[in-house]
C-alpha cells in the first residue's frame, strides 16, 4: 500500500513537471521569438536612425560650409594643392568639421574629385589621412552617378564605418567632389548592444510576469523611438526650434540619453547657425528673422516698438592702432554691455562689422531713448583691457519707432539717422534728421 502511494506520488510529480514543461515550451518559444524579433527590429531601427543622423549631419555640414564660405569649390596649386571655396582656402581650416566631430561623434571628410583633402579621420600617429582616395564603388555611385548613398561596411584604415556619401556640387550643379559623414561601426554596435540589454531583461521578466506588460512596454518604446525620428527629421529640414516629445526624456533609459544628446546637438547647431561666434549675439541672418517676427507682433498687438542701429566710433582706428585682436575684445565688451542693457527689454543683433542693431520690444521711443542714454554712458565709461592696452570707445546710434511702417523703411530711417550722427560729431543718439533733429551727445 505504501509502495503504491509512493509510486502515485512519483507519477504525479512526473506529470506535473511534464505539464509544466509542455505549458512553458510554447511560452518560451513565443518569448524567444518576441525577443529575437524585438532585437532585430531594434537593430534595424537603430541602423535607420544612424542613417538618418548621418544624412542630417551631412546636410548640416553642407549648409554650414555654404554659409561660412560662400562660393564654388576649386583646387589651386601644382604640387601642394589647396581647396578653395569661393575666395577662401579651407584646406587647413578644420574648425568647422572638428566642431561637428566634437558635438556629434561623427567623422567628416571632403573629397575633391576622388581625393580626400579635408578630414577628421587620423591614422595611428595622429596625422590626418589627407591624399587618400574614396572607395571605387563610392566613385561610381556618388561621383559618377550623382547619388547620395549609405553604406554599412566602409573600411577606412582597418576601421569599419557606417557611412553616408553625398555629392559636392558647385553653384552650376556640377559635381566636383564628395562629402563623407561616418560613424565607426563598433560604436554603433556597442550602442545597439547597450540599448538591447534592458530590452532583453525586460523581455525575460515580461515573459515570466505577463505578455501584456511586454506589449505595453514595446508600445511606449516605439512611441519614443518615433518621437526621436520625428525630431531628427524636423531638425534635418532646418527646424532648429522643434521640441522633443517630453515622453522621451521621462523614460530614464538609453533613449533618454539619446534624446538629451539630440537636444544638446540641436542647441549647439542652433548656436552655430543663429549666433555670431565672436559676440554670441544673433547674427544678421537669424536676427533678421527675429526682427521681422517682432515687427509683425507689434503690428498685430498694436504695441510700441523701437529699432536702433548703433556703430562703434572710429573702430577702424582701433584695429589699425592696436590690432584686430584688440578690436575683437572691443566687440566682445560692447556686445556684453548690449546684452546686459537689453535684458528684459529686447535683444541685440550683430548687424555687420562694428555695427549693431538693437530691438526694444513693447517700448516707446522716449523710454528707449532714456535707456539708450544710460547704455551710451556705460560704453563710453568702459575701459577695455587687451594685453597692455587700455581702450575706450564711444558709439553713435540712430533710432526709428513706427510699427505701422514696413521693416525696410524702419531700417532705412534708423540707418539714415545713424549716418547723420556719424557725419555730425559721432558719440550721439539721433532720433530724427533735419531741422527738428534731436540728438544727445555723451560727455
Amino acid at each position: 500500500m505504501n509502495r503504491k502511494s509512493e509510486s502515485d506520488k512519483n507519477k504525479r510529480g512526473k506529470l506535473y513537471y511534464s505539464f509544466q514543461a509542455i505549458s512553458m515550451v510554447p511560452l518560451l518559444l513565443y518569448g524567444i521569438v518576441v525577443i529575437i524579433f524585438s532585437s532585430t527590429s531594434f537593430k534595424h531601427s537603430m541602423q535607420d536612425q544612424v542613417y538618418t543622423e548621418l544624412k542630417n549631419v551631412a546636410f548640416l555640414v553642407d549648409t554650414l560650409l555654404d554659409t561660412a564660405y560662400p562660393g564654388d569649390y576649386s583646387l589651386v596649386g601644382d604640387t601642394a594643392l589647396s581647396l578653395y571655396k569661393g575666395d577662401i582656402n579651407i584646406t587647413s581650416d578644420y574648425s568647422l568639421i572638428d566642431g561637428i566631430r566634437q558635438r556629434t561623434a561623427m567623422d567628416v571628410t571632403l573629397f575633391y574629385q576622388d581625393t580626400r583633402v579635408l578630414t577628421t579621420i587620423k591614422n595611428w600617429e595622429g596625422e590626418r589621412i589627407i591624399g587618400t582616395q574614396a572607395p571605387k564603388q563610392v566613385l561610381v555611385d556618388v561621383l559618377r552617378d550623382g547619388e547620395s548613398c549609405f553604406y554599412d561596411n566602409v573600411i577606412i584604415r582597418e576601421t569599419t564605418y557606417f557611412a553616408y556619401y553625398a555629392p559636392l556640387r558647385n553653384g552650376d550643379g556640377q559635381i566636383v567632389g564628395i562629402l563623407f559623414v561616418g560613424k565607426p561601426a563598433a560604436e554603433v554596435h556597442s550602442q545597439v548592444s547597450r540599448a538591447l540589454s534592458p530590452i532583453v531583461i525586460v523581455g525575460v521578466v515580461t515573459l515570466i510576469l505577463a505578455c501584456l506588460f511586454s506589449i505595453s512596454y514595446a508600445g511606449t518604446f516605439l512611441k519614443a523611438l518615433y518621437g526621436l525620428r520625428s525630431f531628427f527629421s524636423q531638425v534635418a529640414t532646418g527646424n532648429l526650434t522643434e521640441e522633443l516629445d517630453p515622453a522621451v526624456l521621462k523614460r530614464g533609459d538609453e533613449l533618454t540619453e539619446l534624446g538629451r544628446s539630440a537636444l544638446s546637438m540641436q542647441h549647439s547647431l542652433r548656436n552655430l547657425v543663429e549666433r555670431d561666434t565672436l559676440t554670441e549675439l544673433y547674427n544678421r541672418r537669424s536676427g533678421g528673422h527675429h526682427l521681422a517676427c517682432s515687427v509683425e507682433k507689434a503690428k498685430s498687438k498694436n504695441t510700441p516698438f523701437t529699432l536702433v542701429i548703433g556703430d562703434i566710433d572710429f573702430f577702424k582706428r582701433v584695429n589699425d592702432t592696436y590690432g584686430h585682436l584688440c578690436g575683437d575684445e572691443v566687440l566682445k565688451t560692447v556686445a556684453k554691455l548690449l546684452r546686459k542693457h537689453l535684458k528684459g527689454k529686447g535683444y541685440a543683433i550683430r548687424w555687420g562689422g562694428e555695427e549693431f542693431l538693437l530691438v526694444y520690444e513693447n517700448c516707446r521711443l522716449e523710454t528707449a531713448y532714456e535707456s539708450l542714454r544710460a547704455l551710451q554712458k556705460d560704453i563710453s565709461g568702459a575701459c577695455i583691457q587687451s594685453g597692455d592696452n587700455e581702450i575706450r570707445v564711444t558709439m553713435t546710434f540712430g533710432m526709428a519707432c513706427d510699427p505701422a511702417k514696413d521693416l525696410k523703411d524702419l531700417l532705412r530711417e534708423a540707418d539714415d539717422r545713424l549716418y547723420y550722427g556719424k557725419n555730425n560729431g559721432r558719440n550721439q543718439i539721433v532720433t530724427c534728421c533735419g531741422e527738428s533733429q534731436q540728438t544727445e551727445k555723451c560727455t
